[in-house]
């Protein structure tokens, strides 16, 4: 039998394509985005007087139009009256979700402060055939030492807000590269990993592959951008701050120092690190001194005597349960950047304490950072505000329950990354090919520099099938690297 889609019988296409017959199976993946609701198939069979049949309906070569957004059953009769059915499923490029964008005049991207506008096309696939959007947007870059990757991303602001893949409605949109994670898998797991331990917020995010000016970049996470807003950081009309170094900055932004996060900062650098003002982002005199008073204050008594006390030490300021999944889902991961280095986010509401968190940045972490890849040793334990946490036995006591819930779920957590790899399955193949090889990676602090290691290219090498990357070894690495750091960081933790 010879099952295939033509030009003639689908105006959508503009090309034949031709399914593979795999035992009872035939697979079509269609290379471009369209509907796959009502398409003809072309068919023939040797059997004399046979007929093709869906649901008792006889089809007509090139003609008959059938539904293909689930697996669809077709029935080979032969005149003799023996029946084979075959499964025809149909995949539309990689059955991932393509966002699509167009700026005005075909005008490039150069900048992560100035936008262009465009205009954004979301095909949700079969997967999603409702979330299939046309808006118009601005788009810039974004991210820091990420922006200096061949693969970029970027920062959307919608002209009118709207809800993207089912997620809260919102002009703010983020488009990651994961340029530096081979498996693609990290930063998906890290905010799986947020979900399960009940973070307050976790981004949203879903798989993509994103096309620019006609041009396929690769899969891609289409995310919520890291704000302040009803329905994502919970801190509206209060405040929301980041640790950076000083050499990530921009001329614009807003910050100051405090006197433990300068000390822990520059035991390894002599930059220290700082918080910079992401909401207000332009702060007025009024605004900075209450947000530095209650920032610094907090610094004070957690560093003070009788920090531990239950009533008045710092657990009254603090977000405690919130602090502690965040120190879990960081540590777990091993993530270098949230040893109070950068990346890590802390927010507080008018009448609420103060709350470490979001998680992210993991596309350098699960040991994928090759300076300090093993899955063994503490990694944001001994940091500036957290190793202070750790001289008080009840949060000690706290973490250990903690972590026992989720330490009993780590097969679901491993479930995950086979799962959210297997929806890669067409896709990152298409996004190696664009970009490798892969490399350099960012460059190391002073003090995480020894010796006997230097900063080198990560570069991928050719399987023996061929492949640009061994996509299966890649996440299989993952895998077996997770599972070696559960069992040395449930032995640490309850050994505490």
């Amino acid at each position: 039998m010879a099952f295939r889609f033509t030009p003639a019988a689908n105006p959508a296409l503009t090309a034949e394509v031709a399914g593979v017959i795999d035992g009872d199976t035939i697979r079509v993946i269609l290379p471009r985005a369209m509907s796959v609701t009502s398409l003809a198939a072309t068919f023939s069979f040797s059997t004399p007087g046979a007929t093709l049949r869906v649901s008792g309906a006889t089809q007509r070569s090139g003609s008959s139009r059938v539904n293909f957004t689930l697996p669809v059953r077709y029935e080979l009769a032969s005149s003799s009256g023996s029946v084979r059915a075959y499964i025809v499923d149909v995949t539309v490029f990689t059955g991932l979700p393509i966002v699509s964008i167009t700026t005005e005049g075909g005008a490039p991207i150069l900048t992560r402060e100035d936008y262009v506008r465009a205009v954004i096309e979301i095909f949700g696939g079969k997967e999603r055939p409702e979330h299939t959007i046309s808006a118009t947007t601005e788009i810039r870059g974004r991210g820091n030492s990420t922006w200096s990757n061949p693969k970029k991303p970027y920062r959307l602001k919608l002209t009118t807000a709207s809800s993207l893949f089912g997620f809260p409605a919102d002009r703010d949109w983020t488009l990651l590269a994961n340029y530096w994670d081979q498996s693609l898998v990290r930063t998906a797991l890290a905010f799986e990993l947020s979900r399960l331990v009940g973070m307050p917020y976790t981004p949203r995010c879903t798989a993509v592959e994103f096309v620019l000016n006609g041009q396929h970049q690769g899969s891609y996470q289409l995310c919520e951008h890291m704000e302040v807003a009803a329905q994502r950081i919970p801190a509206t009309t209060g405040w929301l701050l980041a640790i950076d170094d000083l050499p990530r900055l921009e001329p614009t932004d807003v910050v100051f120092h405090s006197p433990r996060l300068d000390a822990w900062s520059m035991e390894s650098d002599p930059n220290p690190s700082v918080w910079v003002y992401k909401q207000p982002d332009a702060p007025t005199a009024t605004q900075r001194a209450a947000i530095e008073a209650e920032l610094l204050g907090f610094e004070a008594l957690l560093y003070g005597e009788g920090f531990a006390h239950p009533d008045t030490g710092y657990a009254k300021d603090l977000d405690v349960d919130a602090a502690i999944g965040w120190y879990l889902v960081q540590e777990l991961l091993k993530n270098s950047d949230a040893a109070f280095f950068k990346s890590v986010f802390v927010y507080k509401a008018p009448q609420g304490r103060i709350t470490i968190g979001p998680v992210w940045d993991f596309d350098l972490a699960g040991g994928n950072y090759p300076y300090d890849a093993g899955p063994t040793g503490w990694k944001i334990r001994n940091s500036a505000w957290i190793a202070r946490l750790f001289e008080d036995r009840a949060f000690i006591d706290r973490i250990k329950l903690r972590w026992r819930a989720l330490y009993a779920q780590r097969a679901e957590v491993d479930a995950f990354i086979v799962t959210y790899a297997a929806r890669l399955r067409l896709s990152e193949g298409p996004n190696h090919a664009l970009w490798f090889p892969y490399g350099p990676l960012p460059l190391l602090q002073a003090g995480d520099l020894t010796a006997d290691l230097r900063a080198a290219p990560v570069v991928r090498t050719r399987t023996s099938e061929g492949a640009l990357v061994d996509y299966a070894g890649q996440v299989g690495t993952l895998r077996a690297w997770m599972n070696a750091r559960w069992s040395w960081l449930n032995a640490g933790i309850l050994d505490l």
